[in-house]
């Protein structure tokens, strides 16, 4: 596989991955009972959009044809199904605790794609900033947990 594949691989999965999560969060901040929260949700799944949005301009870059295969269709669907979970916990708390592990899986994801070589400047700048709003968002739960009992 060429480097280039690779990294356009990874890409995809981060575009998918932010994708679930986007849409999750929108069903999640439906079901939110606390105005905190339901704003937090609001707000990270506009950033994910907008996120999505810029990311498919740099997998565009690559200049290739990237049709929906059944494998990148399975993958989203694998990764709406872990994070349904998020729409089933009632509790506050939990629910950040819930949240806050996913954005740590993102963090992951963006280093590993982060390491490839050859990444255009662009792209490392928007997984930057993007690691950087997640971070931000990871303190504010953190802020918001010690509040709640």
């Amino acid at each position: 596989m060429k480097k280039e594949d690779k990294i356009l691989v990874k890409l995809n999965d981060v575009f998918l991955m932010n994708e679930a999560i986007e849409k999750t969060y929108e069903k999640t901040c439906e079901k939110a009972s606390n105005t905190s929260t339901k704003a937090f949700l609001k707000e990270k799944s506009l950033e994910r959009h907008n996120f999505g949005e810029m990311l498919q301009d740099e997998i565009k870059k690559f200049d290739t044809n990237v049709e929906e295969s059944i494998m990148t269709r399975r993958r989203y669907h694998l990764y709406m199904k872990s994070f349904s979970s998020l729409l089933q916990i009632e509790n506050n708390r939990d629910l950040l605790n819930a949240i806050y592990d996913v954005e740590l899986l993102c963090i992951e994801k963006y280093n590993k794609l982060l390491r490839e070589i050859n990444l255009s400047l662009s792209l490392c700048r928007l997984l930057v900033k993007q690691q950087d709003n997640i971070q931000n968002g990871m303190r504010l739960i953190k802020k918001e947990l010690v509040f709640i009992k």
